[in-house]
């Protein structure tokens, strides 16, 4: 679980610790007072990409840190396998990311240096982040196949059926470029080591050329730059009527009248600092100067250099690493080349096997996911009755490509997914045919669906945290009772962290947190409160009816949470 945040100097977020306890952890606020940074920080404490959105006006370090427990051995293990200063007794990891006014990442895992990439690998393992908008990707079928896999944990079945999948198509191609016409092969040969040759003599490195055009454009500007600094050295100091000798002049005319009228005194210790701070800009930048000489033959280099990178760029890839991946793809595909002999019967042969474990793993998935269509079906229908469709239809429908006849089978026909199109079927009214969820659905209905799937797969799912970030979105408050209830059972089994505008989710907090924006020198900053059972009650109770809340509302907010303790208490053991 997660047990402590602490976010500093991010967007609206000034310095804040959250200390989250298991179960359902519950944020509320009125719209726009910030409760999305709080996943947003979270989010890019887990390896999201960094945005300028997430830098303060102050322009200081953003640094976002979690203390998570692990309990479960299967991830544990699996840190473990990332990380070597991770061992058995490590039941609590803390992970680090800062991010410094000039855009660079520096990311710890208990105190040693890791990569965002590596960060987001693990940030998988420990947390699952619903967005706002995800209803969106539940009408892909494409999606739709990958949530089915969730649900049932095929997920591992599908990647080694890609595998397999990709060393057969691997075979095939091979077998048909050696069959190919053998000068054809020779020139594709000769292709690949001009390539090679000719990528790797540049001796590349990535973001060189960033760096390249901003050396060439100060050379191509030293001249520039030098008549600038100059000037600028002479006006702020070295002219007879320099900007520091008449900012003198003005802080002498305040020092005669200060004793008459102490007011005076602010504005001449302004004047003083502001002489101490040009003197030192002034000194600055005439030592800059000599820096900047022009260097014909550096420049002459480095533009050669940048037409090398561009004349490679336009040939083998839009960037250095792409550049770099066509070198090692096209160093694979030659020492494919020279190591195969010509008798292709052992490949063949290989062909052959490969292609019968495609089509016994490819059944496999395509059994397994019929059953997980059925039994995910009835379990949606059950979850829509209790959201209020209560003659919702909802179907698995799978698609397979035929394989009774192996010999007359084509790996073209299949994919790196198996044999199977999934599509989510639904109807909500009696008498309609259940027609493909991305034609017929409406928000609110979706929004339905993919509740009772995200309740479904958070209890198939291992990973321990899960955050809902506005869940209520297209859903009443007719409704709110409902989600709340399912946010509750899951969090029997996982942490919940949930943003939410409903007081009837609201009321089933294990922990309640208030958002709110308060301005301090001119500027606007989030803070979090943590609610005792006095403050939730007025919270919930301005949730029901605004600031104008009343006993009356005191009282609904009173029975929402009765309620749902009394659920707790009948429904959880």
């Amino acid at each position: 679980m997660l047990s402590e945040l602490y976010i500093s100097n991010f967007a609206l977020i000034d310095n804040i610790t959250i200390k989250f306890d298991k179960g359902l952890n519950i944020f509320t606020g009125t719209t726009g007072v910030g409760k999305s940074l709080i996943v947003g920080a979270l989010n890019f404490l887990l390896g999201s990409r960094a945005t300028n959105e997430i830098v303060g006006t102050n322009k200081k370090e953003v640094a976002v840190s979690g203390i998570f427990i692990i309990k479960n051995g299967y991830i544990l293990e699996e840190i473990k396998e990332r990380m070597d200063n991770v061992t058995d007794e490590d039941e609590e990891i803390i992970i680090q990311r800062r991010l410094d006014q000039n855009g660079r990442n520096r990311c710890r895992l208990n105190n040693e240096p890791i990569t965002v990439s590596l960060l987001k690998e693990i940030g998988e393992l420990l947390v699952n982040i619903h967005g706002q908008h995800e209803h969106e990707s539940l009408t892909s079928p494409s999606n739709q196949l990958i949530i089915l896999d969730g649900f049932r944990k095929l997920d591992d079945l599908r990647v080694k059926f890609s595998d397999t999948y990709g060393r057969a198509i691997e075979k095939e191609r091979l077998i048909q470029t050696v069959n190919s016409n053998q000068e054809e092969r020779r020139k594709q040969i000769d292709l690949y080591n001009f390539e090679i040759n000719e990528i790797e003599s540049a001796c590349l490195k990535t973001d060189e050329l960033e760096t390249l055009e901003e050396k060439r454009s100060i050379l191509a500007n030293s001249e520039k730059i030098q008549n600038a600094l100059t000037y600028c050295s002479n006006s702020l100091y070295e002219s007879d009527n320099s900007i520091i000798a008449r900012l003198n002049e003005v802080a002498n005319e305040l020092s005669k009248i200060k004793d008459i009228d102490k007011d005076f005194e602010d504005q001449l210790e302004v004047c003083n600092q502001s002489l101490y701070q040009l003197e030192d800009v002034a000194i600055t930048l005439r030592k800059d100067i000599e820096k900047y000489d022009f260097d014909p033959e550096q420049l002459e280099q480095i533009e050669e250099r940048i037409e090398t990178i561009r004349r490679l760029k336009n040939k083998y890839g839009e960037t250095i690493d792409n550049i770099l991946s066509y070198c090692k793809e096209s160093k694979l595909k030659l020492f494919q080349l020279l190591r195969e002999n010509e008798d292709l019967d052992s490949t063949e042969k290989e062909l052959k096997q490969l292609k019968k474990t495609v089509i016994n793993s490819g059944k496999k998935l395509t059994q397994l996911r019929k059953k997980a269509g059925k039994e995910l079906s009835n379990l949606i229908k059950t979850e829509l009755t209790d959201l209020g469709i209560n003659n919702g239809k909802f179907d698995v429908s799978i698609s397979s490509i035929n394989t009774a006849e192996p010999e007359q089978f084509k790996l073209m026909d299949a994919n790196t997914s198996g044999f199977d199109c999934v599509e989510f079927m639904f109807s909500s009214n009696i008498g309609e045919e259940v027609k493909p969820l991305r034609k017929i659905a409406s928000g609110g209905e979706i929004s339905r669906v993919m509740l009772a799937l995200k309740r479904h797969l958070a209890l198939a799912d291992q990973t321990p945290v899960l955050v809902f970030d506005e869940i209520d979105a297209n859903i009443g408050g007719r409704m709110g009772r409902i989600v709340g209830e399912k946010l509750k059972l899951v969090s029997q089994s996982h942490q919940v962290i949930c943003i939410t505008h409903l007081p009837q989710i609201a009321s089933y907090a294990d922990q309640h947190l208030k958002v709110d924006k308060f301005t301090k020198n001119d500027k606007t900053f989030v803070d979090i409160e943590e609610l005792s059972t006095k403050t939730r009650l007025e919270e919930i109770a301005e949730m029901i009816r605004g600031t104008e809340k009343t006993n009356i509302t005191r009282r609904q907010a009173k029975e929402m949470i009765d309620d749902a303790k009394k659920y707790l208490k009948q429904n959880i053991s």
